[in-house]
Formats: structure tokens, sequence, C-alpha cells
């Protein structure tokens, strides 16, 4: 147990201010073996911290949360309301660390956890650790290209985040969902309900949205608003249709329905969607 806290790793980037409007950077990375004492606090901070534990125990404090790390486990802090991360005094952890910013990082978070505990245990910790080693070759090379790179990275952790927090599709969720999938959009236009799709899944309607939120990460009526939406930007484009056939033969109760959905959630009008879409000025 060292008397005094250790960065192995200590990197930093400092991209254009417009940069992170765009697209995600890292602005600091490391590893860092925590001394018994080790406890960092803040009111808020800019970005979005991640912790991942490769050894010893510590505590994540939020508000109204305290969230114990494990050796395996990831972190991931919100920066913008007050926290702090604290090593266990008796088994101090070593951390591999990095702070991302862009876009609106707290809506990928909320996009991955929802409203629960912000940590995930990586069952695979190699493919982690050998993401943060491209990650610090990265920061350390600092060539020409690493604004493009940082954001792919940050891309690519996204991606291993969603695997862990889904784990291996069971074969016995894999066909549930596959049968709700195939048939929705086979029969998109039919106002399928929630125990339609529970009658697919051979579940109940609350283990059907329990499947729909761990591997779907949306609840299924959401789910089924997008993906109507889908078929009707296709219909929208492929098609010269009044936007009324279009709403029923995608499946919204009428024309109003639609237009609500699609402007809440794409943010134009459909009319005004299409219009700029092909170009030209057609029925709707």
């Amino acid at each position: 147990m060292a008397d005094e806290t250790v960065f192995i790793e200590n990197l930093h980037y400092v991209p254009d201010a417009d940069w992170t409007l765009s697209a995600f950077s890292v602005l600091r990375a490391g590893k860092v073996a925590t001394a018994p004492n080790y406890c960092i606090r803040r009111a808020s901070h800019v970005g979005q911290d991640l912790l991942f534990c490769l050894s010893g125990t510590g505590t994540v404090e939020l508000p109204a949360q305290y969230i114990d790390i494990q050796p395996g486990q990831l972190v991931w802090i919100p920066n913008e309301v007050p926290h702090a991360h604290v090593a266990n005094a008796r088994s101090p952890w070593l951390l591999l660390w990095f702070r991302f910013d862009g876009p609106n990082p707290a809506a990928t978070r909320i996009k991955l956890f929802g409203d629960g505990v912000p940590r995930v245990t990586i069952a695979e910790p190699a493919v982690l650790v050998s993401w943060f080693e491209r990650l610090f070759s990265a920061l350390r090379r600092r060539d020409s290209s690493l604004d493009f790179r940082l954001n792919q990275l940050v891309g690519d952790f996204f991606l291993i985040v969603d695997q862990a927090l889904a784990g291996p599709v069971p074969g016995g969720a894999a066909g549930p969902l596959a049968r709700v999938v195939t048939a929705v959009r086979t029969e998109i236009r039919r106002p399928w309900n929630m125990d339609d799709l529970a009658r697919l899944t051979g579940l109940s309607p609350s283990q059907t949205r329990r499947l729909f939120h761990k591997y779907l990460r949306e609840s299924p009526r959401r789910w089924l608003i997008r993906e109507r939406l889908i078929a009707a930007q296709s219909m929208m484009v492929r098609e010269n249709t009044p936007l009324s056939d279009v709403a029923e033969a995608c499946g919204f109760c009428d024309v109003y329905h639609f237009g609500r959905e699609f402007k809440r959630i794409v943010g134009s009008t459909p009319a005004a969607w299409r219009r700029k879409e092909v170009g030209s000025t057609v029925m709707g």
C-alpha cells in the first residue's frame, strides 16, 4: 500500500472550444495508484469522469447516492452535480480513468443508464484495458488526426459500456425480441398494444417491458413510435403520398397524432421535413 497517491499515467489534451460542440473529446486520462487518504471532492466540473477499478475498492458519492466500486467495475460520474470519489483506506483502489466532453455528454449517460446507478461490471476487463491503452497511445502521440481519433475512441467506449450493461443476449431473450421486431416491422400499420407484444414474447407485460429496457434501452411504447416514424420517413421520401395516408399506413391514430409525434422527436413537421428531404414541394 502506497503512502502517497502516484499517477502512473497522467495525460491531458485541450481541444478547440468549438470542437466539443459537435464531437466528443478526451480532456484528461490516466492511471492512478491511490493512497489511503485519496479523496477528490467537487461541486461540479466540466465533462464526465469515468473510473475503472483494477484493484482495491472505493466509493463514489453523488447526491442521495453512495456507490461502492469493486475490481472490474466501471462508474460514470455526472460531473454536473456535486460529487466525490474516495478510496477505501484499508484497500485503496488502482484506477484507470478518463474525462470526456462533447455535445450534451449527460444525455449519453442517461441513454445508457437511465435513472439507475451509473455503474457496470465489465465481464471482460481486458477489452476495456486494451481500450485505455489505445487512448493513452493516441494522447501521447498527439498527431494531426487526434481530434477525430478521440471522437472515435469515445464512441468505441460507449459501445463497450452498452454491451456490458446488456450482457450476452441469452437464447431465451433473443427469440422473443426477434419475434416482436419482425412482427411489428411486417405489420407496422397495426395498432399494436402492450398485450399484443407480450403475446409475441410469451412473457407477461411487465417482463416484456423489462426485456425492452435491458436490451433495447427504451420502453416498448417509445420503440414502437420510433419504428412507425422510421417507416413514415421512408414512405414520405419514396412515394408522393398525402400525409394522412402515410399516418394511417404507419399505424398512427390520425394525421394529427402523426404530426405531434414527428415534431416532438424529429424536430420539424412532417410536411417541412419532406420538402427539405426531397428538395421540392410535394403533396402534404
